[in-house]
């Protein structure tokens, strides 16, 4: 037996104080049927479905409408296959904004919202309740802003906020914003067997100031998020192995940030313009005109600043930081190694290899991660050829160490104690060793073209030292105390 319900609400009818619609489908069979079409403005409308199969549409025009949809037992047997669709069109400028709620329990369901104006929508799916797990749903949210911005926007403005929530696997997210200020909002993860893989997740925002705060937990996920316009903000986190992250950003003063936790990863951010930031997950306090404040939309950010670009086999990219610091690692090549445990305030960390197993670490012939524990230090490191090592080590604040290899097997050896420390080298060949070791206040600069150089420098404190070594198996010492 179908069951099927449908109900147009008007403005006349509106005009004379018609409640809100609110329908419930619970008959004995399955593939039920419910329709609800409103105009005017403040229209409240609610369906229920407790089968399997069942359809639901609720269509809204005007202004400051609210629209649920709930299938699923609530806590019973599963409920699948079930189809939910809300629809809220254009309203004039300055009205009220609407909201549209999706929950689907269980497997194999689709959910689209689709909302012009300023809008909240939300849809849950696969919701772990009891032995319930989720997967294979499909979730798509489009928002549209089609009025004018305000010349004066307030420090909350937000035009448009998505949300989506996919437990289980093999899911399915898709969101879409159109305009300016809008928060994006995704999170799909395990279901109640714990078990979450393959699902995949596109977010697109066009204009300015958006902030997007996307998680994904399990394997073989895939996100892909672009953003189009300044003053935008992407935060991504990724736990589990074998996923796959692009966080693509155009025009000028976007934020970027890409974490993945697990193994054989890959994360990638592309940015376009001028004064981007890779990885950023803390919005300025004025990001733009809209001055959009995140925690109005309910999200936390935390003052980090990483980005992380893979390109190979068996890389291994570590960034730990707990002091509002900025770390950029790019592997091109196969067994490359950098990482770095950033403590101190404003510690920038630039690693760039290109070729196969350079390592950037504390200790010679091993991979240990760097540790800038001090205020404002500085590391920079460019290996381009294979074999290269760079083994780093700084104690005191305002430190700077830059690194340039090009070419095989060199070793650039810095250990700065003390502060405000200056240690440049640059080895162009192969199979050169640089070593640096400096007390405070002190410049150092190491410059190796050819094969088999040796170049000593140690310095005590307010210590100026200059080598250039041009040719093979050259040798030079520099004492200062």
């Amino acid at each position: 037996m179908k069951t099927i319900l449908f109900v147009t609400v008007s403005a006349a009818a509106l005009a004379l104080g018609a409640p809100a619609i609110a329908q419930t489908v619970s008959a004995a069979s399955a593939e039920n049927e419910s329709a609800i079409t409103q105009t005017g403005d403040s229209n409240r409308a609610t369906v229920t479905q407790n089968q399997t199969q069942q359809t639901a549409t609720i269509s809204q025009s005007g202004a400051s409408h609210q629209a649920t949809v709930l299938q699923g037992e609530q806590g019973g047997g599963a409920t699948i296959g079930n189809v939910a669709t809300i629809t809220q069109q254009a309203r004039a400028a300055g009205g009220g904004k609407a909201e549209g709620n999706i929950s689907q329990e269980s497997n194999n369901n689709v959910a689209t919202l689709d909302q012009t104006g300023d809008g909240r929508a939300f849809i849950s799916q696969g919701i772990s309740n009891n032995f319930r797990n989720g997967g294979s749903n499909t979730a798509s949210i489009t928002q549209t802003d089609t009025n004018v911005a305000s010349a004066n926007p307030s420090s909350s403005t937000i035009r448009n906020i998505a949300g989506i929530v996919q437990d289980g696997s093999e899911n399915d997210a898709t969101i879409s914003q159109d305009g300016d200020a809008n928060v994006a909002l995704l999170n799909q993860g395990a279901s109640a067997d714990n078990i979450a893989f393959n699902n995949t997740a596109t977010i697109g925002q066009t204009g300015r100031d958006h902030v997007l705060d996307a998680n994904q937990a399990g394997s073989n996920n895939i996100l892909n998020a672009t953003q189009t316009g300044e003053d935008n903000v992407a935060n991504t986190l990724q736990s589990g192995n074998l996923n796959f992250a692009v966080v693509t950003q155009g025009d000028s003063a976007n934020e970027a940030s890409v974490e993945q936790k697990g193994n054989s990863n890959i994360a990638t951010v592309l940015q376009t313009g001028s004064a981007n930031d890779v990885g950023d997950a803390s919005p300025d306090a004025t990001p733009g005109p809209y001055n959009v404040n995140p925690a109005y939309s309910g999200t936390s950010y935390s003052p980090t600043v990483v980005g992380l670009k893979q390109n190979g086999n068996n890389n291994e990219a570590y960034v730990s930081q707990a002091g509002g610091g900025d770390a950029v690692i790019e592997q091109i090549g196969d067994r490359n190694f950098a990482g770095t445990v950033q403590t101190g305030a404003d510690t920038q960390l630039d690693v760039r290899q290109e070729g196969d197993d350079n390592i950037v670490t504390t200790t010679r012939n091993q991979d240990i991660y760097l540790a800038q524990n001090n205020d404002r230090s500085y590391i920079q490191v460019d290996q381009i050829g294979n074999l290269n090592q760079a083994v780093l080590n700084q104690t005191g604040a305002d430190n700077t160490i830059d690194v340039m290899q090009s070419g095989n097997n060199n070793l650039a050896t810095v250990t700065q104690a003390g502060a405000f420390g200056t240690s440049l080298i640059t080895q162009t060949g192969s199979e050169n060793t640089a070593t640096s070791t400096q007390g405070a206040n002190s410049y150092s600069s190491i410059s190796q073209t050819g094969n088999l150089n040796i170049a000593t420098a140690t310095q005590g404190a307010s210590d100026y030292s200059s080598i250039a070594q041009n040719g093979s198996a050259n040798v030079v010492t520099v004492t200062q105390n």
